[in-house]
This record gives structure tokens, C-alpha cells and sequence, in this order.
């Protein structure tokens, strides 16, 4: 950040929820939340405000609450939608490896040209495996465990084709690919089920309740990571360059740590009213 960058005034230092989206993260004041709870608890309705928009309202502790999505109040790309994307690709590539088996199961017994692909970084899968970097630190743990059993499950093709092309060991190549079918292929189709329920984990919304300036309304977030502490050392004031929304005044960060865009509900109240319908 450069020197030239004006230097707020207004106190930092204290504890912050954080938060990411797709690609940045958040660091919101503790000390302006009320409550935190989740978005299936509270029941949120639509009601209409002005001719032609609605906004979603729900009580708390007798009052009617405003609720607006945090990722389309600041225009920005929602995890939620990126990860419904991910749990579809990780059913079709799940069902590939099923087909992949019985396809070369056919070919061991027929003897018919097996032509599906037998790099592991050849498959779609793969392709994408290659180039994916999960940003939930479980969701990459799952994921590392796919590599081991998926190259094995490739390195099968080659080995029981030659097997099966001799009329004598035909046999043994079919026994073989019925162990790895319950054995190795099984533990890759687990891994997809364990990417899958983690992925749908992180589709359970979190509300987050704020008071600023008189004001009560409540934010909704894909997920919500952990509370930490910063200090005004470790403020980053921010250039209109820099953040391009309100929202922002700055940036968090701890000795060449994660960097967290700081939010000021209080700006957040006042563009709640851009938010369109949700």
C-alpha cells in the first residue's frame, strides 16, 4: 500500500468476524453484531417495497428485521453459487469413473478397443483436478486424498488389457479389476461423497444481525470463518483505486498474513438501499 494513502482516524483495533467470497476475504467489527444464527432458523419472508421491488424481512425479538445477501449487496460473486456449480461437476465425475470401470471391464472381456482415457491427467476429471485450488482448508484436505487412487485407478487399463489379450490370463485380469472395483474405486467414489457433503455444508447460510447508527438489519453469508484480533498496526488504509465500494474503508493484515478488506456497517446500512430484489 503506498505512503501516499490517506490514513483513517477512526479506531481499528479490536476482534473481527471473518468471512470470505470467491476471491477475497472480509473482516467485519465484532462490535457491531448483535446476533449470529442461521439463515433456516429465522424464517426470512418477502415483502413489497415501493411498485416493483421486495425485500426479505424477519422478526427479532419483536421487531421486523431487514435481510439483504452480503454477496449481492456489494455485487460480487457468491461461494454459494460456485459451490452448487462444484457439487454437480463432482457428481458427473464421480458417475465417469463408474463409467470408466465398465467400459474396461467390457473390453476385457470382449476384447472390443478400449478408448476412454487412460492418463489420469487425460480424464476430465483430472484436467480439472490439475488446475483446482479449494479455498475451505477442509474441502482441500478431502481433495489431496483423491490423487493416490485416482492415478491407480488409470494405471489399471494398461496392465489388465495385456493381461486379458492372452485367452489364459483373461480371468485373472477380470478377478483383478473386481477387487479394485471394491477396493480402490470404492475409496475414490467415498472421497467424491466426502468433496460433496463438505461442499454442501458450506451451502448453509449464516445470519449475521448488526446495529449501527440506530439501525437494525441483517446480512446474509455463504459461510463465516473465525473471530480475530488486529491491531492498529495492522491497518492498511485504502485508496478509492483500491476498494471501489463504500463498503470498504481499508484493508487487515498480519505480518504478511491473509489480507481482509474491513467493512464499516455503518456504510453497509446506507447501501442496503441499492441492494435490488433477493
Amino acid at each position: 500500500m503506498s505512503d501516499a494513502a490517506a490514513i483513517s482516524t477512526r479506531p481499528v483495533a479490536g476482534s473481527y468476524l471473518t468471512f470470505h467470497l470467491t476471491h477475497a476475504k472480509y473482516a467485519l467489527p465484532v462490535a457491531g453484531i448483535q446476533y449470529i444464527t442461521t439463515l433456516d432458523s429465522i424464517e426470512p419472508h418477502e415483502v413489497p417495497k415501493g411498485d416493483t421491488t421486495q425485500v426479505r424481512v424477519f422478526t427479532f425479538q419483536g421487531n421486523q428485521i431487514s435481510l439483504y445477501n452480503f454477496s449481492r449487496l456489494i455485487g460480487s460473486a457468491s461461494q454459494r453459487e460456485e459451490c452448487e456449480k462444484l457439487i454437480g461437476l463432482l457428481k458427473q465425475r464421480r458417475q465417469d469413473h463408474i463409467d470408466w470401470m465398465e467400459a474396461l471391464e467390457h473390453s476385457l472381456r470382449t476384447g472390443d478397443e478400449f478408448s476412454k482415457a487412460t492418463d489420469p491427467h487425460r480424464c476430465a476429471f483430472g484436467q480439472w483436478y490439475d488446475a483446482y485450488r479449494a479455498t475451505d482448508e477442509e474441502l482441500r484436505k478431502i481433495m489431496t486424498q483423491f490423487d493416490a487412487p485416482h492415478k491407480r485407478i488409470h494405471a489399471l487399463a494398461e496392465t489388465l488389457l495385456t493381461q486379458a489379450a492372452d485367452q489364459a490370463t483373461r480371468e485373472l485380469a477380470l478377478k483383478r479389476l473386481e477387487e479394485e472395483r471394491h477396493s480402490t474405486l470404492k475409496h475414490l467414489l467415498n472421497l467424491f461423497a466426502l468433496a460433496t457433503s463438505r461442499l454442501e455444508d458450506l451451502l448453509r447460510p449464516v445470519v449475521v444481525i448488526l446495529r449501527s447508527d440506530q439501525h437494525t438489519y441483517a446480512i446474509e453469508l455463504d459461510s463465516i470463518d473465525q473471530i480475530m484480533e488486529f491491531t492498529d498496526k495492522h491497518w492498511l488504509p485504502g485508496r478509492e483505486r483500491d476498494l471501489q465500494h463504500p463498503s470498504y474503508d481499508g484493508f487487515l493484515q498480519k505480518s504478511e498474513g491473509e489480507l481482509f478488506i474491513r467493512l464499516d456497517p455503518t456504510s453497509l446500512v446506507k447501501q442496503k438501499r441499492r441492494a435490488a430484489r433477493y
